[in-house]
């Protein structure tokens, strides 16, 4: 029973301790600037409005006592952020599924020489920090002309994706149960094996990969700050970053990190039934 409560009280923590700065931001990015002002500041929106988030597209906003909210000067970049922090991310996590994939079930299911130790070339390649690769990066990127492009953006958050749901990966076909020589017998090669038989069973884990690999893409900042901001290719963290050299306007800078949530909270809710799946089947039945 005490062990009940004190899970409980823990649960409670963590909920709160993940929810109030959401719920902080959101509070901002829908109050008045006289209500930012106060202090103490408000629990809640006494006046909620919408102003801050057209105005982080670039668009006035009249309020109902007829004054203007005008647009924010961080619009252009924003909406660039938004675009590139997108294409980015789609294309990182496509990518890192058409590399992880086979890459995963090769680990996990054959034997080859060599194989522990490129096994624990995979782990550290997880445990480095990208700080630490981030000189040698932009060392190479500026002799290839690379920094400042979408193209080497994407190229380098690979790097990131890729060893860590490799990772993840390995262990999932680890538990498949072994049908590959059923398969064979029906007739399927090894790669068809792969193709029809163990990609339809990895589904649920394949999601969860899809998911990991956009908000690590999504979430990207130490090596978009110093290879792509400043240029065309910003994206939206490095963005937001751009209020703090101007003036202070805190509910746009809320309203453009509540536009932050929408994308990463959108592809986990297309794939959140193979998600639930994963927590529900046991893949080794």
């Amino acid at each position: 029973m005490k062990h009940t409560v004190w899970s409980r009280i823990a649960l409670a923590i963590v909920i709160v301790w993940t929810l109030l700065p959401i719920y902080w931001f959101l509070k901002i990015s829908l109050l008045t600037p006289d209500e930012i002002a106060r202090f103490p500041p408000p629990l809640y929106p006494l006046e909620p409005q919408l102003a801050a988030y057209f105005n982080i597209f670039g668009f006035d906003f009249e309020i109902a006592e007829g004054v203007i909210r005008k647009a924010s000067g961080q619009a252009n970049q924003i909406i660039r952020g938004l675009r590139n922090s997108l294409i980015v991310s789609i294309i990182v996590m496509l990518l890192t599924l058409v590399v992880v994939a086979p890459l995963a079930y090769v680990f996990a299911r054959l034997e080859f020489r060599h194989k522990n130790k490129l096994l624990f070339s995979i782990l550290l390649a997880v445990a480095l920090p990208p700080v630490s690769t981030l000189i040698p990066f932009y060392s190479m990127y500026v002799q290839l002309g690379l920094n400042g492009t979408l193209f080497g953006l994407t190229v380098v958050t690979l790097t990131i994706t890729i060893p860590f749901v490799s990772w993840m990966l390995i262990g999932y076909f680890r538990n498949l149960p072994r049908v590959e020589r059923l398969a064979r017998v029906d007739g399927f090669t090894r790669m068809g094996t792969f193709l029809y038989v163990m990609l339809p069973m990895s589904r649920s884990g394949l999601a969860v990969a899809a998911v990991i690999a956009f908000l690590f893409a999504w979430n990207e900042y130490t090596y978009a700050l110093i290879l792509v901001n400043g240029t065309t290719a910003n994206t939206l963290p490095t963005a937001i970053s751009g209020f703090l050299f101007q003036h202070p306007e805190p509910q746009h800078m809320a309203a453009a990190l509540a536009l932050t949530i929408l994308p990463p909270a959108l592809v986990a809710f297309l794939l959140q039934n193979h998600i639930a799946e994963l927590n529900l089947v046991d893949p080794v039945r």
